[in-house]
């Protein structure tokens, strides 16, 4: 450890005078970052000062924002940026954040390791940043270690608690600012918002807390939402972390309407035009307001099918003047209309209450009506809340390749509808029945019906075959029991976890979860779970196994190590398609092309 110290306090002497001499003739607005990655496990690093994208637990956000530099065989990297005034930067290098301050002519060294060093012109401001993160962790791992007893604390008692963890957050600056002369005010400035941001995001999550806690509403001030927005509008800070967390919050709060002061995530709203109004009716600057319309569309592009948020699209285009921001949504909005061309036939399999359902349908190649192929139904993913149907064409396409007809289904979702989960699965029913009526001119075998999906759609697929309830009107006649039923990251049971699926099933969760109805003469399931699934926990899954086997059914699984709930690792995705393959050949619902 104390040579590795060494090493990295010679790096950054050497770094530091290699770069301060080699810019001793540069203009005095260039700014030169060079450093080292002591051990680089990525190709590049990036360092921007732009707004910072909003993270979305059901897609992966990359920041591509700012500069990227490569990183050399010998892990060395260098920035030259041209700044006119003092601003504050941030180095991404994967997962890992630094934030820097810096001025004109500024040359800094900075040795990325699980220990941040850094050297040169203000070094001491930027140490301070990484020793301020360090401080305010601290009080995050305190915040999380007692989360239960402090969110049911009454209102005053919390606010206590956050004051005084501030203050002590506040010490830690004094003690550095005692220390040192002449800090900039934009600099201290940015220091005192960033611990007012971070307190005021866990003081906006005391209410649903403290319900979630207690199981009551929280009496809280009249004006208390009005408090929390006081720091808001601060568009200059749209590229500091704790700022857009707490900016995001306070949105996400604004969009629940009247649930806005207590518990709301477990309430089916609908969020997408909620969230967009929430927007238009902020009292900040546009710069914020644009910032937050830009990421809006962004995660609907990515999460939503385009008839989801057309109408949010058309009231934006007439009612934005930023012409840049408007042709980057109305790209995505095109591309994302581009991508809805890919199956053969995109057809309604059911109406309810004025709200058109879509079946996208890839047929094997050379298709005619009268044969009859086996059904692979799919159901996507998304928490009951999000999703689109998109999100199942490479599984259509591979398994119609394969001679399936292959049906991507829309269903009715939480973010888009507000419904509770049980019309989710009404749907589901609905669409392996109208495949079953339909089954002729589909060129279908009706009794040769798979039923898949993944996480939310996995349970969809598996409820079908379960649930008895929950069975809308139409094609009654027809059976909704699919022949197969093929689960991946699936859940479970319903009834564990804070009461967000009873919230959202109106207090039916144990009788739309599968454990609780489980019962002998199922159709055969094939079921992939992995061990660090973190939505569906595998303890789900054996007891699920478990009371499947006690009632004698054909079940079959694979467990995945070290794979998480979206299996992104593509060997266990390459090895999840060969096993449904070998299950839908073993059955007789796939020819075997090896023969």
């Amino acid at each position: 450890m104390v040579k590795k110290g060494i090493l990295q306090l010679l790096t950054f002497g050497i770094l530091l005078f290699f770069f301060s001499c080699g810019d001793s003739t540069k203009k005095q607005s260039k700014v030169v970052v060079s450093g080292i990655v002591m051990s680089p496990h990525e190709g590049e690093v990036r360092l921007s000062n732009e707004p910072i994208p909003l993270e979305n637990e059901w897609s992966t956000v990359t920041d591509a924002t700012g500069v990227a530099t490569t990183i050399d065989g010998e892990g060395h990297f260098r920035f030259e940026i041209e700044i006119e005034n003092p601003s504050f930067y941030r180095i991404n290098l994967g997962n890992q954040n630094i934030s820097l301050y810096l001025t004109p002519n500024d040359s800094l060294a900075v040795t990325l390791d699980s220990i941040v060093g850094i050297a040169g012109a203000n070094a001491h401001l930027n140490t301070y940043l990484q020793n301020q993160k360090e401080e305010i962790g601290k009080s995050e791992g305190y915040i999380y270690r007692n989360l239960a007893s402090l969110y049911a604390l009454d209102e005053t008692g919390f606010r206590k608690q956050m004051d005084s963890l501030k203050n002590a957050n506040l010490v830690h600056y004094n003690t550095f600012s005692n220390s040192v002369e002449n800090i900039p005010p934009m600099f201290e400035k940015h220091c005192m918002v960033t611990l007012d941001n971070h307190y005021k995001y866990y003081q906006l999550l005391y209410p649903s807390g403290h319900e979630i806690i207690t199981g009551q509403k929280a009496e809280l001030p009249a004006n208390y939402l009005e408090e929390m927005a006081l720091g808001l509008n601060k568009p200059q800070l749209l590229n500091d972390k704790k700022y857009i967390a707490y900016l995001d919050k306070y949105v996400e709060i604004m969009s629940s309407g009247k649930f806005k002061n207590q518990r709301y995530d477990n309430y089916p709203l609908e969020i997408i035009s909620a969230r967009y109004l929430a927007i238009k009716n902020l009292s900040v600057d546009q710069e914020i307001k644009d910032y937050l319309f830009e990421q809006h569309f962004k995660i609907c592009s990515t999460n939503y099918s385009t008839k989801a948020w057309a109408g949010i699209f058309n009231q934006f285009e007439k009612e934005t003047s930023n012409e840049k921001l408007l042709a980057k949504v109305k790209n995505d909005f095109q591309k994302a209309l581009a991508v809805r061309e890919e199956p053969d036939e995109i057809r309604i399999y059911k109406t309810s209450n004025e709200t058109e359902l879509d079946a996208h349908i890839f047929y094997p190649k050379g298709h005619k009506q009268e044969d009859e192929k086996s059904a692979y139904l799919y159901f996507h993913g998304g928490g009951w809340s999000l999703g689109k149907p998109e999100a199942g064409y490479d599984a259509c396409k591979r398994m119609s390749a394969q001679g399936m007809v292959a049906i991507s289904f829309e269903y009715r979702l939480i973010d888009v509808h507000g419904n509770v989960i049980q019309k989710s699965l009404e749907d589901a029913k609905s669409a392996i029945r109208w495949v079953r009526a339909h089954a002729s001119e589909l060129g279908i075998d009706p009794n040769k019906i798979v039923a898949t999906g993944f996480s939310a759609g996995a349970h969809l697929a598996a409820s079908a075959a379960i649930v008895d309830d929950f069975v809308s009107e139409d094609n009654k006649s027809f059976s909704s029991i699919p022949n197969l039923v093929i689960t991946k990251s699936s859940s479970y049971d319903l009834t564990k976890g804070d009461g967000w699926f009873d919230g959202v099933s109106r207090g039916q969760a144990q009788a739309i979860s599968l454990v609780q109805n489980v019962k002998s003469g199922l159709p055969p399931f094939l079921s992939f779970h992995t061990t660090e699934d973190h939505l569906a926990p595998i303890y789900e899954f054996f007891h699920f196994k478990g009371v499947m086997e006690e009632h004698n059914n054909d079940f079959q699984f694979q467990i995945f190590e070290k794979v998480g709930h979206f299996f992104r690792d593509k060997e266990a995705r390459e090895k999840a398609n060969e096993l449904t393959d070998e299950f839908l050949m073993e059955r007789g619902f796939l020819a075997d092309s090896k023969r």
